[in-house]
């Protein structure tokens, strides 16, 4: 009995892991993780250390779609909402609904505030966002090929969703650069800035709290072709380039048909992770966990049938419609289904209404129209 008493008060008195330890862990393995960086491709680019470091290029995605900030060492600075809105930027910033977004995920750090709200303002200078909306995309149909992501309706709290199937991005890279873009990571960037700034203009408009995405993100086309330095690199500027123009966009991200590794990372790193943050992001192991999830945000005859749903985009806008799936033809056009990575998906990834509208408005842009059939948003990416 006395044994027992002792070990009792013994866990009462033991200390409990405190955040800032946590998080400075947390820091530690960021900062090791970057030294691998460095040292990964300089030792040769061993299978392992690609596969690895492409499964936490998608990892810290995730994170940082969920407003994660992997890079800084403090969260501390917080200082008053009132001072936080116009420091530095003056009035016409402190007033915009953008900067709110930022100020929300800069979590009261004065440092990371001036950091976003410049890197914010670089991008959309560099990517002339004003005009997004009205301007050609010529890169539009090629990364839609080769890139399979697309709208998919909205959440029943009325947020836009995009499914995502990210890898083998050398052939996203060769096609860019064969059809005459000398840069592609460019060319990816201004394509996913105008894809997010139409789902931004034209699904969920609102005002904050809304005005956000949900991001159903499969893994299962990453392969040994996106261990190579390149491909790692272009992920990680796409991934580091949305981070700084969305901030406080993502409504949830779901990981679907992840590889083992990945579990291994998430396991690892997930503890270290704020509550708010872990409900954000979903990893699903299997179709019936997919389902399950998604079923939070969406009707079972709105998931598509590959994440256990009952969906079958195919003929969703009507008898009526004649012109039969936009995607399609341009991939025929582009090289052949065949060639094209994004004609293998369900019909889910290419005939949703709200899919459609985006490629007939992309066609109206690049076909120089500038009436009623072009892109409807103001391009001010709110």
């Amino acid at each position: 009995r006395v044994q027992r008493s002792g070990e009792a008060a013994s866990a009462r008195s033991a200390p409990t892991p405190r955040p800032g330890a946590m998080w400075q862990a947390f820091v530690a393995l960021v900062q090791l993780l970057k030294l691998l960086d460095h040292l990964a491709w300089f030792l040769g680019r061993g299978a392992l250390a690609g596969i690895l470091w492409t499964i936490l290029a998608v990892w810290r995605l995730a994170l940082q779609c969920a407003g994660v900030d992997v890079d800084r060492k403090s969260r501390r600075g917080a200082f008053d909402r009132g001072d936080r809105r116009g420091a530095n930027f003056g009035d016409a910033f402190a007033t915009t609904e953008v900067p709110e977004r930022i100020v929300l995920s800069s979590r009261g750090d004065a440092n990371k505030l001036e950091a976003k709200m410049h890197g914010w303002l670089r991008w959309r200078e560099d990517y002339d966002i004003d005009n997004i909306l009205a301007t050609p995309k010529p890169s539009f149909e090629v990364v839609k090929a080769f890139y399979p992501h697309a709208l998919h309706g909205k959440t029943k709290s009325g947020h836009a969703i995009q499914m995502e199937a990210p890898g083998q991005f050398s052939k996203l890279i060769k096609a860019l650069r064969d059809r005459g873009f000398e840069d592609p990571t460019r060319a990816v960037v201004e394509h996913v800035s105008f894809v997010m700034s139409y789902a931004f203009a034209n699904v969920d408009p609102r005002d904050l709290p809304n005005g956000r995405i949900l991001r159903i993100i499969d893994m299962s086309r990453m392969d040994l072709a996106d261990t190579t330095y390149e491909a790692f690199m272009f992920l990680k500027t796409m991934a580091s380039s949305v981070s700084i123009a969305f901030p406080e966009r993502v409504h949830r991200v779901v990981i679907v048909n992840p590889p083992s590794g990945f579990g291994v990372l998430w396991s690892v790193f997930s503890p270290l992770a704020s509550p708010s943050t872990l409900a954000r992001v979903k990893v699903c192991k299997t179709t019936e966990e997919a389902r399950r999830v998604l079923e939070e945000d969406m009707d079972p005859r709105d998931i598509p049938r590959e994440y256990g749903g009952r969906c079958i985009c195919c003929g969703k806008d009507g008898p009526g419609d004649k012109g039969g799936s936009p995607a399609l033809a341009s991939f025929r056009a582009i090289g052949g289904v065949d060639a094209c990575p994004s004609a293998s998906m369900s019909s889910c990834w290419r005939d949703d209404a709200l899919e459609r509208e985006l490629w007939r408005d992309a066609a109206a842009l690049n076909a120089g129209s500038s009436g009623g059939g072009g892109s409807r948003g103001s391009g001010r990416g709110r």
